[in-house]
């Protein structure tokens, strides 16, 4: 890596460098990235939201409970519908349920699952817009 000397910078851009430790080649634009800095904890909650979306059974469940047609799915009903076991659809839940995207509600031994609110059907549906983009136009914005 390349480091200007001190000397040679204008003193508001000598924190950049000591910061970096790297050559700075457009020091406003540094500058900008400072002031516009994603704080540290909220990069860790919106990573984490990213993290549970990630398991493609995660992502089955959170779009079956989405389309719910009364809002809300027992655990052997997704099940089912899913292809997959109780246990797996429950654990899959359990997880989501821990970090607050669903609520449960039990109604003798049937438990039902809802979303909680609706920034993740928003952001489910960016991410569906998103892969569904035809491939061409991504290599286009590239070139």
């Amino acid at each position: 890596m390349t480091t200007k000397s001190q000397a040679a910078i204008p003193s508001d851009e000598a924190e950049l460098v000591d910061m970096c430790q790297q050559r700075v080649i457009h020091p406003e634009h540094a500058r900008a990235v400072r002031q516009n800095l994603l704080q540290l904890e909220t990069a860790r909650q919106v990573a984490s939201l990213f993290a549970l979306l990630s398991d493609p059974t995660r992502l089955q469940v959170v779009y079956a409970l989405l389309h719910a047609p009364e809002g809300e799915l027992c655990v052997c009903d997704l099940a089912a519908g899913l292809g997959r076991d109780d246990t797996t659809i429950s654990h899959q839940l359990r997880v989501l349920r821990n970090q607050h995207l669903v609520t449960m509600r039990k109604v003798g031994r049937v438990v039902y699952y809802r979303l909680i609110d609706e920034h993740i059907s928003q952001v489910l549906a960016l991410g569906l817009d998103h892969a569904q983009e035809p491939r061409a136009l991504a290599t286009t914005a590239q070139a």
